[in-house]
């Protein structure tokens, strides 16, 4: 990790999202890196106070602000404030950082993942998504977006199905069409139902009609993995 954007990538994948992170300019720092880590070799977030070299990209900015007279004599009574401006000010530069090279497409994943966390899509689809992985919320964004470009929720919602719940069987019934069989392969737990829950409410159109089936699969002839004697669920 060099840069801040590195840094806020990779804090994400620690499990510490950017709003979380404080930056601070740091006391001692290399003029060739930005990041300020104890080593020079660190390739993880530990915690959310993160020093910066300040003055490697955005000198322009911080000097002035961040020089010793003007924060020891100037503002000596405001130095806590200095440091909540800067550490805005570098989420900001973060974020820009961030966009440059962005596609479109990308930028309307990550805008529709930030909607369904902040609960745009309702209760159940922002509680579903705070039991998922950072990954696997971009995943359900991603397909979501296909929704809104080709109204194909049906093939969405098998797709994400296999993402989130690695080895499940999805059926539709051949007579009728609008219903669906899904076989989750799971034992069900509050966690896993929030996830069964916004899959089924986000991708599902009204008119279908779906049962699932979590750890049993229901017996089908001729198919001896589904006809073990006290693991057949009741169809």
């Amino acid at each position: 990790m060099n840069f801040i954007w590195d840094i806020v990538l990779q804090a994400a994948k620690d499990d510490f999202e950017s709003e979380k992170l404080f930056f601070k300019p740091a006391e001692n720092f290399s003029p060739y890196i930005e990041q300020s880590f104890k080593s020079i070799n660190q390739r993880h977030v530990e915690n959310i106070n993160v020093e910066i070299n300040p003055l490697y990209r955005f000198a322009p900015i911080f000097e002035y602000i961040l020089h010793p007279d003007v924060i020891n004599l100037i503002f000596e009574n405001q130095r806590q404030c200095i440091l909540f401006y800067f550490d805005l000010i570098t989420h900001i530069l973060a974020e820009i950082d961030l966009c440059h090279g962005m596609t479109r497409r990308e930028f309307y994943i990550r805008r529709i993942r930030r909607e369904l966390l902040d609960g745009v899509y309702g209760e159940v689809a922002r509680e579903g998504m705070e039991n998922l992985s950072r990954e696997q919320q971009i995943s359900i964004a991603d397909e979501l977006l296909k929704v809104f470009e080709t109204g194909s929720s049906v093939k969405s919602f098998c797709n994400i199905m296999k993402q989130i719940f690695e080895g499940c069987i999805i059926y539709q019934d051949i007579q009728h069409p609008q219903k669906i069989y899904a076989y989750i392969g799971k034992e069900r737990d509050e966690q896993l139902q929030k996830q069964w829950q916004l899959i089924r409410e986000t991708f599902l159109p009204l008119d279908m009609e779906v049962r699932e089936f979590w750890a049993e699969h229901f017996g089908i002839l001729d198919i001896d993995e589904t006809l073990k004697i006290n693991s057949i669920a009741i169809f």
